[in-house]
């Protein structure tokens, strides 16, 4: 009854507002074309549900931005953010029923954390389903594409049977083009007189034996710091991440954990030799002393200082997070020599280069949801339509022509030079200053939904072509994105009967954590493989046998069509 309430509420909610924009507003045309409804100065609410907060210009109704957005279509948006859990905070807003117009949050898929809640939320009736909507908006209506999004996204999370026929999420931050998925680049970085010292051609770096090699040799050397310290010899980022590089090349190029055993069947990675083996060469360094034996719980203020004063000579996860910390302490501009390169890229296990690897679309993603209480359905999509035109991204991320930006000879925005220079010295005032007129981030990052920056521009965000760093631009051509077609096997394994049951335990990342990590401490290696196999044990006797089982379900799905890739 709760639900058939909510959903007749929000269909005359919706059918309301569709009346009284044809009857009182106009229509805006964008100068590519599209036609918008014109309103009557509606205001809406946003929550960028995100832990860490939003930044917003001071005035978000005045700003110039908002202001001609106000002009066009006769919306304004008023976004706000949150510093607590994802989940805590969408369930707190569900019981309490005080919801904002627009939601933007989690979606990874699966049955747990914020995916769990809004697929609650949505069988409780208190979302409006956006099944028939969405298609009348046509900068948004690719978003339910596959290559946008992956088939098993579609399936399992979106037209999840459950929705029975209804679509309560709209997907947000996929890549409406190739271009436009990210490459986040990471991989193993150096600091840049340490192979210039040693004579080692880092781009000659490609197998975790002779990376093991290469750090012996810095190890021996016995390189100091930007302050004469004595250097550790690798370190990680936050809580360890992302240490698994640097054993990237004992890796086979494949989208999921699973893979076919010699006995054809479908094994998991922890069971194979490829996991023991990754295991027990981290292990390795860190008996060895090259490996921070700090990083595994440091946070990333301590691994910026690290980094940032070159006192780890390597490094890993994305290049940028290095890059990044060098600039934080100055030694990015004091000691050039000193900036981070990368090593090889490494190759995976058969000789192929490592490459960035992605589904046929995105699996998991941030999502906009409609509570049934929004004020305004209509100009809610609107906006984000709008917000989704070619004009609208220009005016939310470049600003104003012959102001902010100009048109380069291909007609793409670009920001005008002043600004450039000013942002190659200090991104963060720039940044601040342009947010405070509205131009940016503020608007675009929580609304977009297909992105299409690169294909239209030329360049994924403002002020890439010009100030984007060389290093890093460099890096995306060494390993760049590649997209593995077929359906993932992944998409069946939650058919398998109590599979939610089990994933709580069997899949459980601190639970296998407090396994290898407590390995890689160790006094021998065979003490480390011991600990190791305790957790193999683990998964495969924990409920008598229930994993063995679930792999084998799986094995015989695994024969049910041949497009399934692992």
């Amino acid at each position: 009854m709760k639900k058939s309430l909510a959903i007749i509420l929000a269909l005359v909610l919706a059918l309301g507002v569709f009346s009284a924009a044809v009857a009182e507003d106009g229509v805006y045309t964008d100068e590519n074309g599209y036609t918008y409804k014109v309103f009557d100065d509606v205001k809406l609410t946003a929550l960028s549900c995100w832990n860490g907060g939003k930044q917003v210009p001071d005035d978000q109704y005045g700003n110039e931005v908002a202001t001609q957005i106000r002009e066009k279509i006769g919306v304004t948006v008023e976004f706000e953010g949150i510093m607590m859990s994802e989940t805590e905070k969408l369930n707190m807003m569900f019981a309490s029923g005080d919801m904002p117009d627009i939601v933007n949050a989690p979606y990874w898929g699966g049955n747990g954390g914020e995916t769990a809640v809004i697929k609650k939320a949505a069988a409780d009736g208190m979302l409006i389903d956006l099944k028939d909507l969405v298609p009348q908006y046509p900068n948004i209506a690719d978003a339910y594409d596959i290559g946008v999004i992956s088939q098993l996204y579609l399936e399992r999370d979106i037209d999840y049977p459950e929705a029975e026929g209804a679509r309560y999420v709209l997907p947000q931050q996929v890549a409406g083009d190739d271009a436009d998925i990210t490459n986040w680049c990471y991989g193993v970085f150096v600091r840049g007189d340490v192979p210039t010292t040693l004579g080692v051609d880092p781009a000659t770096i490609t197998t975790p034996e002779a990376l093991y090699d290469f750090m012996k040799q810095a190890q021996e050397y016995g390189f100091k710091d930007i302050n004469g310290n004595d250097c550790i010899i690798a370190t990680t980022f936050h809580n360890g991440w992302s240490y698994g590089n640097f054993t990237e090349g004992m890796t086979s190029k494949q989208l999921t954990s699973y893979s076919l055993g010699e006995d054809g069947k479908v094994t998991y990675s922890p069971l194979t030799d490829t996991w023991m083996n990754r295991n027990l060469f981290i292990w390795r360094l860190v008996n060895e002393g090259m490996l921070d034996v700090e990083c595994f719980t440091t946070n990333d203020d301590l691994a910026n200082e690290k980094v940032g004063n070159g006192t780890a000579l390597f490094t890993c996860a994305q290049y940028g997070m290095s890059i990044n910390a060098t600039k934080l302490t100055g030694l990015y501009d004091s000691n050039p020599e000193m900036r981070y390169v990368p090593v090889g890229p490494m190759t995976y296990a058969d000789g192929q280069p490592l490459v960035q690897i992605e589904a046929n679309g995105r699996t998991g993603s941030p999502v906009l949801i409609f509570p049934y209480t929004c004020s305004n359905i209509d100009a809610a999509l609107t906006y984000i339509d709008y917000m989704n035109s070619q004009e609208g991204v220009k005016l939310a991320r470049y600003g104003f022509e012959g102001d902010t930006y100009e048109l380069n000879a291909d007609g793409q925005p670009r920001m005008n030079a002043e600004l450039t220079a000013q942002y190659k010295e200090d991104s963060t005032t720039v940044n601040n200053n342009l947010r405070q007129r509205g131009i940016g981030g503020y608007i675009f990052d929580t609304v977009y939904v297909a992105k299409k920056c690169t294909a239209w521009y030329g360049e994924s965000n403002p002020f890439d072509a010009e100030a984007a760093n060389e290093y890093q631009e460099n890096y995306k051509k060494l390993r760049p994105v590649e997209k593995l077609p077929g359906y993932p096997i992944t998409a069946i394994v939650s058919g398998f009967e109590g599979y939610n049951e089990m994933a709580e335990w069997a899949f459980d990342s601190e639970k296998e954590s407090s396994y290898t990590e407590r390995a890689f401490f160790a006094a021998t290696e065979e003490e480390a493989r011991a600990i190791l196999e305790e957790y193999r044990t683990y998964l495969t006797t924990n409920e008598g046998g229930k994993f063995m089982e679930f792999l084998d379900y799986v094995t015989e799905q695994y024969g049910t069509r041949d497009d399934f890739v692992f």
